[in-house]
């Protein structure tokens, strides 16, 4: 709510409040821009998940040596 109060441009909002107010108007759903941003959060959170088990295993790795 805070940022939705003092950023007004596009281009400064972050991708939480930018998807919610710019890709829905009212009842008018922009779905092909919905699912591209799903798409790629979901990539963002498997390549996350992949890399942060190899991190973890990699410092527990050190500390153990």
């Amino acid at each position: 709510m805070f940022l939705l109060t003092f950023i007004s441009s596009s281009s400064e909002k972050p991708v939480t409040l930018g998807v919610a107010t710019d890709l829905i108007r009212g009842d008018i759903f922009y779905w092909g821009e919905l699912m591209g941003a799903a798409h790629i959060s979901s990539a963002v959170a498997i390549a996350y998940n992949l890399f942060l088990d190899r991190f973890i295993s990699g410092i527990t790795g050190g500390a153990v040596k």
